[in-house]
């Protein structure tokens, strides 16, 4: 049940994305046109330039709205660049806000993902790094993927405070819970464990043979 409605989910999020490209983007494409116009045509008006200047600047930050928007319903680099990229394009805009350092590891060759597997696996690194960051005491996390015997494993590790993995908090636990779900929808398992140094690990363990498109 939870599973059809995690895919149910994405593919909504897929519909709406292709909804807001073509719709929002005709409708922000007319205004761009309509400001041109009125910047050629316009009379020498200190006033109207400083308004059209104005309306120019809301319209571009109305643009970069709907691209934030884009992105987070469905990431434009997954598609494009595939799942590896995708997860790398959003760790490095995680720890950008979050002012936290990085290292991560993927394998050089990226198996050919079904698009459904390609989203379910880029939420699971996604949420798992939130996840991470949010835990007090951290400076730096890192996120491993590999591929090893048939199983591909994302672990997103980080170097806060000891006991992390036993003191989550609700929000996180929820956050735990559904990429548990998610991973059991592709077959695989999940760990939470702690690192000795301080800290705690999140992993997901998954079927290759499951995620590729055959």
């Amino acid at each position: 049940m939870l599973a059809r409605l995690l895919t149910s989910l994405e593919e909504d999020r897929a519909c709406l994305s292709r909804e807001l490209h073509d719709d929002m983007g005709g409708l922000l494409g007319s205004v761009i046109m309509d400001i041109e116009f009125a910047e050629k045509h316009s009379p020498p008006d200190v006033r109207l330039r400083q308004r059209l200047t104005r309306a120019r600047g809301v319209l571009s930050n109305a643009i970069a709205l709907e691209r934030k928007m884009l992105e987070a319903l469905r990431p434009s680099i997954l598609d494009n660049f595939g799942l590896f990229e995708a997860i790398r394009w959003e760790v490095k805009r995680q720890c950008q806000h979050a002012k936290v350092e990085c290292t991560e590891n993927y394998p050089d060759l990226q198996p050919a993902f079904n698009p459904e597997s390609a989203i379910e696996l880029f939420r699971i690194a996604q949420e798992s790094h939130r996840v991470a960051l949010r835990q007090p005491g951290v400076r730096n996390t890192r996120v491993a993927v590999s591929i090893n015997q048939g199983m591909l494993d994302i672990a997103v590790s980080h170097d806060g405070e000891e006991g992390a993995a036993e003191n989550l908090t609700e929000d996180d636990l929820f956050a735990i819970c559904f990429i548990a779900h998610r991973a059991r929808f592709l077959g695989g398992r999940t760990i939470v464990e702690n690192v000795r140094e301080g800290g705690a690990v999140y992993r997901a363990i998954l079927p290759l043979s499951r995620l590729v498109v055959t």
